[in-house]
């Protein structure tokens, strides 16, 4: 009788999955190799052009000793608020600027050089994970929503939310010897290695959202997006909220860039649409999930652990944007 060993069982879901996906190349090719083109094309306008040149300055600041330097600035803050290591308070403002997944690269950076303890990269990790100005008030409030007005909202319901999670996973000081600096590399490889760490991270990012630009067409497709949204839509109905908020909250869920694209079609007043906006933002949606998972995984940090801290930011942020939206609309 053949059975399977105890790590096939525990593979055996993904396995099946990856199947499906296989299954529905095969059976509509045309369709769904489109779907990886539009996701490659939108990575190669919107986000490469964007992403690279923070990956690469990001790279270079910190074998520089940059992070030394700004981290003194913010030591206090951060040590007090957080119990984290003063590098953490450079993340921070990086990860602010830059937008996903760049927090999740440098904590990872940090880890390799011996900077960071596992515990650190935990704690640092719930309130550096973030959107960047680039995409929140530029693309969703100004281009999708024709408003930089709920662009600049947006923003600061969403920075507000990353900091007070991190509150929530504050805890003691850790107990492990935090490593000092290692002293600014002033090679001749420096602009290569940047370069090169650089080039790779972003192919990750890309090849994240190309492959979940042709999941969230099969889940179109397949009516698995209307399932969920008639779910989701009878417990919103309590509340007057109609069944398009539903819809682009479930395509946020997948994809954070459809999704806002979503909400902008659905003819919803902002007070309503910009709550959701911002928690689901902050949650990142999966297929940033796993974009920042691919660097954290190299710390040690769980993708249960960090699913719940996304979870808990969305959560933040979105009861502090029902606050804050009614101040402005």
């Amino acid at each position: 009788m053949f059975t399977l060993t105890k790590k096939a069982r525990k593979a055996l879901p993904f396995s099946l999955i990856i199947c499906f996906f296989i299954c529905c190349l095969v059976i509509n090719p045309q369709r769904y190799i489109q779907s990886i083109f539009d996701g490659m094309l939108l990575f190669a306008k919107n986000v490469a052009p964007a992403l690279f040149p923070f990956f690469f300055f990001t790279k270079l600041l910190t074998r520089l000793g940059g992070a030394s330097a700004l981290g003194k600035l913010l030591k206090k803050p951060v040590s007090r608020l957080y119990n984290a290591p003063k590098e953490s308070g450079y993340i921070l403002v990086m990860s602010l600027i830059s937008g996903y997944p760049i927090g999740a690269k440098l904590i990872s950076d940090f880890y390799e050089n011996g900077n960071f303890t596992i515990e650190n990269c935990k704690k640092v990790s719930s309130f550096t994970s973030t959107s960047g100005p680039l995409f929140v008030v530029g693309t969703v409030g100004t281009l999708m929503l024709s408003s930089p007005k709920a662009g600049y909202v947006l923003f600061l319901c969403h920075s507000l939310g990353a900091l007070i999670n991190g509150l929530i996973y504050r805890a003691r000081a850790s107990e492990e010897k935090m490593l000092s600096m290692p002293p600014a590399q002033n090679d001749d490889e420096l602009l290569n290695k940047s370069i090169t760490s650089s080039i790779l991270s972003v192919l990750v990012v890309g090849g994240y959202i190309a492959i979940f630009s042709m999941i969230i067409d099969i889940a179109i497709d397949l009516k698995i997006v209307d399932a969920l949204s008639f779910l989701l839509a009878k417990p919103l109905s309590l509340f007057g909220i109609s069944e398009q908020v539903a819809e682009a909250t479930v395509i946020s869920f997948i994809e954070i860039t459809r999704g806002c694209q979503a909400f902008a079609q659905s003819g919803v007043s902002m007070k309503i649409i910009l709550p959701f906006i911002a928690g689901l933002l902050s949650f990142g949606g999966l297929s940033i999930t796993f974009q920042s998972l691919t660097f954290l995984k190299g710390c040690k940090v769980k993708t249960s652990y960090y699913m719940l801290v996304k979870l808990t930011q969305a959560i933040v942020t979105f009861l502090i944007s029902l606050a804050i939206v009614q101040l402005f609309y």
